[in-house]
């Protein structure tokens, strides 16, 4: 049997020039990826980023519902948000050695991916790693045990929104 975990991280990300950057942790970030991991039985979900002011906006946000009167009003939303880890790179996710990591991209690099539906399939503790920004900068992360299938879109944008993606590759994991 596979254990999923989620990571969002927010550095080392690429810019639009192709450098390594650092982008902002938003709300919608933070319970988008919470209720979708929720829908999924998927937990913990981990946010990396290495400032600590975003992970003290983390804390605010979420302390309202897991201590405060939001969670007394929606303990739903308590419930959901107890899943979410503030990291300062995925180095420091427990058990880091433990996890097989998964990468995701639009774009993934040449050779093989594979299909979020064989995750199951494969024993042990997975990690699927979503990047924000352009992409994860996978030259500056611990190396991955692969990549995902991207997905593949017939519109007139190249890549979704890092929420939707993630919904989409859940969705796909759950169907295997």
């Amino acid at each position: 049997m596979s254990e999923i975990a989620v990571a969002l991280v927010h550095h080392p990300v690429l810019t639009r020039s192709g450098e390594t950057g650092t982008t902002a942790i938003t709300s919608i970030d933070v319970h988008d990826f919470a209720r979708c991991c929720a829908f999924y039985d998927v937990a913990p979900v981990y946010l990396v980023h290495p400032a600590d002011g975003m992970h003290a906006l983390i804390h605010d946000m979420t302390d309202y519902y897991l201590n405060g009167a939001g969670g007394e009003r929606n303990p739903g939303r308590q419930e959901v948000l107890e899943a979410i880890r503030c990291v300062k790179s995925l180095q420091e996710i427990p058990d880091l050695q433990e996890y097989k990591l998964w990468y995701t991209s639009a774009t993934p690099p040449q050779g093989q991916t594979v299909e979020p539906s064989e995750l199951p399939k494969i024993a042990g503790k997975h990690l699927i790693v979503l990047g924000t920004g352009w992409g994860l900068d996978s030259e500056n992360m611990p190396n991955a045990n692969g990549w995902l299938s991207p997905i593949e879109g017939v519109g007139k944008v190249r890549h979704l929104s890092v929420r939707a993606a993630l919904a989409i590759y859940l969705d796909r994991l759950k169907k295997g």
